[in-house]
């Protein structure tokens, strides 16, 4: 509070703790992503409404949600046999999983080993 007994304004810029807690990411991080900063002298702050616009900006691009895609990967059935591997790649199948299948009566198929 002032003299008038009014209270003061908010900081409109920001350390770089605040502005890494104001984010709510670490200090690390905020000078990984590039934020914009502001230089004053030899102090580098943060306005709250650069953080506000960059963090917009920041949600449209498409990768920052790591997992969520959009589109599928395309699929060349000539590279997978017509048959999509549960998990990317060869799959060597363990003496134990061999022996679940035939004791539970599953039927197993027998794949050549590559050459």
């Amino acid at each position: 509070m002032d003299d008038n007994g009014l209270p003061l304004p908010a900081a409109r810029c920001l350390s770089k703790e605040q502005a890494a807690a104001y984010l709510g990411i670490g200090i690390t991080l905020l000078t990984e992503l590039n934020v914009p900063a502001i230089k004053l002298g030899r102090r580098c702050v943060y306005d709250k409404l650069d953080l506000d616009g960059w963090l917009d900006e920041y949600k449209q691009r498409e990768h920052w949600r790591a997992g969520k895609e959009k589109t599928l990967w395309p699929v060349k059935t000539e590279s997978i046999g017509d048959q999509i591997q549960s998990s990317g790649g060869f799959q060597q199948r363990s003496r134990m999983e061999l022996e679940y299948a035939k004791a539970l009566g599953l039927t197993t198929k027998n794949k050549p080993k590559p050459t």
